[in-house]
C-alpha cells in the first residue's frame, strides 16, 4: 500500500498537487498504528495529512490532540461530530461504518461528543489556517436532512465563535 501511495503523490506532484492521506473509518488507513506506520513510512515530502474529526474520535483518538500530535504533516481538515451512544451501539452490535452512519451515528456539529472548542483551540495552537470542510456523513437513500444538519452544524461554529 505504501508504494502505491508514493505512486500516487508522484503522479500529484507532476501535476503541481500535493497528495494528502484521509484516515477514514472501515478504511485501510483509521487507526493511531497505522497512522503512526503511514507517516514513518512516508516522508512529509511525499504525503500531508487530511484529518477529520468525526473519523478520528470514531478511531479512538482525540480529535483535539491528534490536531496537535500531526501538526507537521496537516495540510485539510473536516469538521463532523459523532453521537457517542450510537458509537457505542455500532460498537456492541459490530455493524459496519456505513451501516453506522445509516443509523445516525454521524450527527451536526454541536450535538455530539466532540469538544468544538477544544478543536479550535488546538488548530489555534498548531497556527492552522488552511481549508475546513464541514461534513455530514449520512446513508445516501436516507440523505434527505443533510442540507439541514450542515446548516446546523455552519450555525453552531458561528454562535459558538468558532472561527480562524
Amino acid at each position: 500500500m505504501m508504494d502505491t501511495i508514493r505512486q500516487i503523490s508522484a503522479i500529484a506532484a507532476k501535476h503541481n498537487i500535493r497528495a494528502v492521506v484521509h484516515p477514514h473509518a472501515g478504511g485501510y488507513i483509521e487507526y493511531q498504528d497505522e497512522l503512526d506506520r503511514l507517516l514513518a513510512d512516508l516522508p512529509i515530502d511525499d504525503i500531508g495529512l487530511c484529518l477529520d474529526t468525526g473519523h478520528l474520535y470514531y478511531a479512538g483518538m482525540d480529535p483535539a490532540q491528534s490536531l496537535i500530535d500531526y501538526a507537521d504533516r496537516l495540510e485539510y481538515v473536516h469538521f463532523k461530530d459523532v453521537n457517542k451512544q450510537r458509537l457505542e451501539a455500532a460498537i456492541t452490535q459490530q455493524v459496519g461504518f456505513w451501516q453506522a452512519c445509516a443509523d445516525g451515528v454521524m450527527c451536526p456539529i454541536g450535538q455530539g461528543a466532540i469538544d468544538y472548542q477544544q478543536v479550535m483551540a488546538a488548530l489555534s495552537q498548531i497556527g492552522y489556517h488552511g481549508w475546513i470542510t464541514i461534513e455530514q456523513e449520512r446513508d445516501p437513500r436516507h440523505a434527505d436532512t443533510t442540507l439541514q444538519d450542515i446548516m446546523q452544524s455552519r450555525q453552531f461554529l458561528i454562535d459558538n465563535g468558532l472561527t480562524l
